[in-house]
């Protein structure tokens, strides 16, 4: 019990013994404790440079014990010192650390809502973030046909634990994705894995979008090596979501996901993302290009065909359903 003060379990059976046996010579504490006289000396050193014991005056050449309330105090209040100052390091470098994270962010952001990223590394580092922490779904459109191997593996590891964590995953593809084995492949296995796959003739950009949140998009389309923005600005991210619901309701399905309940319709599909959204019925309404009062009948429709009571439980079974 004593180690923390620096004295290990021989100099401490020592020390002990050198209280309850005051009359002890070093032979009869090395006897007791099955050691050899140098070991004891050796102990009998430690104790003395930690002030536990003293030359004697009376008797020259020999130890006295020091009171153990004033030796070992001594020595707790030492390190009661240490572990002040060890905090105190640490509070430092937490501060540090804190002052390193704001320079970092201030250098990677304009604007306050706009992420700049350089290079192709520090735009896959902080995708992977931003799709950690995604808590609903996870969107992406993937330009050029066929994916590069390397893309494949950092998509693949992505979305699995996307997946995994109950998040949605959707995602379009070229066409010409078809063509490519690996990344048929890849999109094969995103739709046994319980993900939605498109595809489409074309598609406008390399897009990323966390829970209608945050957009990642790339600095310059024709040259992704640059880097990408990631834009945190409600109107932004909202006009992207647009755009990708708008080309995802164009697209085909890349193949057959089986589900447990019947697909729902793409109207119905918007529908429940409005309502997962929070929007209030004239919102839907506009996004949906219909009247109010059409919008909540056909949410009217959707919570009987869900057999929801409310807007909650509807949002609930949707999604246990895979519908979200």
């Amino acid at each position: 019990m004593l180690e923390v003060l620096g004295l290990d379990e021989q100099t401490s059976g020592v020390y002990e013994a050198l209280i309850t046996q005051q009359g002890w010579k070093a032979s009869d504490i090395a006897a007791h404790l099955g050691v050899g006289q140098s070991d004891v000396k050796e102990a009998l050193d430690r104790l003395a440079r930690l002030s536990l014991v003293r030359p004697s005056e009376e008797q020259p050449g020999q130890l006295r014990l020091v009171n153990p309330s004033i030796g070992l105090s001594a020595l707790l209040a030492r390190q009661e010192a240490e572990l002040t100052e060890q905090h105190a390091r640490f509070a430092r470098t937490r501060e540090e650390a804190a002052r390193l994270t704001s320079q970092w962010s201030a250098a990677h952001a304009l604007n306050g809502s706009v992420e700049r990223l350089e290079g192709l590394d520090e735009v896959g580092r902080r995708v992977e973030e931003l799709a950690a922490q995604a808590e609903t779904e996870v969107l992406s459109f993937l330009p050029g046909g066929a994916q590069s191997l390397s893309a494949l593996a950092a998509l693949r590891q992505r979305d699995q634990r996307c997946l995994a964590r109950g998040v949605r995953v959707r995602a379009v593809l070229l066409h010409s994705a078809r063509n490519d084995r690996p990344t048929r492949e890849y999109a094969d296995w995103l739709l046994e894995a319980g993900a939605d796959v498109r595809v489409c003739p074309s598609v406008p950009i390399r897009l990323v979008l966390c829970d209608g949140q945050s957009a990642v998009v790339p600095i310059d389309p024709q040259d992704e090596r640059r880097g990408a923005f990631v834009m945190a600005a409600p109107g932004v991210v909202a006009a992207l979501s647009a755009l990708f619901e708008t080309v995802w309701d164009g697209a085909e399905p890349f193949g057959e996901r089986k589900l447990p309940y019947a697909e729902v319709s793409p109207q119905e599909q918007r529908l429940l993302t409005s309502l997962r959204s929070g929007l209030t019925d004239e919102a839907i309404s506009r996004q949906l290009g219909v009247s109010v009062r059409t919008a909540r009948r056909m949410l009217a429709s959707l919570m009987e065909k869900l057999d929801a009571r409310c807007r909650f439980e509807a949002g609930y079974e949707a999604a246990r359903r895979g519908w979200l």
